[in-house]
């Protein structure tokens, strides 16, 4: 009879175990979603974070920064690819000057883009802050200067726009984390 009892409590620890890991893991996959939702880019964010395979990462704020700064960082290294294969190959010197600063700015999107995410709070807070923003505002000025006095051909402004929207996606949610809106908690 006690073996009975013992292992009747044994079956039901663990079916309570598997309920709590489940019920844990859908809730999860709805906190990713309402956090994108919140977000000026949700589609994005949510196409972003639901392709990525590491559901460990898909559970807390962190996590989804640290998704969607990899996916940044993969859209900024191609666009930093595309634009030295430009230099290369251009031979237009207004074209060929914009590039080499849109390569300088690049380089400073790749290194500001360079950050951890696993410890968010409020000592790290305006570390990452300053980094997301500096960086959305170098991807900018990339594109600043191949339209500016005229759009230049070939245009580099949809993997341009591409990479500022998902560092701007980042920089959303680490400030939904921070202060619960999506604008600078500074000021």
């Amino acid at each position: 009879m006690a073996t009975i009892r013992v292992g009747l409590t044994l079956v039901l620890l663990i079916a309570t175990f598997l309920l709590l890991v489940l019920t844990s893991r859908g809730t999860a996959a709805e906190d990713f979603h309402a956090w994108c939702k919140k977000t000026t880019h949700s589609t994005k964010c949510i196409d972003v974070i639901s392709a990525d395979p590491r559901s460990d990462l898909k559970t807390s704020p962190s996590g989804f920064c640290t998704i969607v700064n990899d996916e940044a960082k993969a859209i900024a290294a191609g666009t930093s690819s595309k634009i030295s294969s430009l230099l290369r190959t251009t031979t237009d010197p207004l074209l060929k000057s914009a590039l080499q600063e849109c390569s300088k700015s690049y380089d400073s999107v790749n290194f500001r883009l360079d950050q951890d995410f696993s410890v968010l709070n409020h000592e790290t807070y305006p570390t990452l802050a300053v980094a997301l923003t500096e960086a959305y505002g170098e991807a900018q000025e990339c594109e600043d200067v191949l339209n500016d006095p005229k759009p230049l051909e070939p245009s580099l402004t949809p993997e341009i726009q591409t990479a500022a929207d998902v560092v701007d996606t980042t920089l959303q949610i680490l400030n939904l984390n921070e202060c619960n809106k999506i604008d600078s908690c500074v000021g």
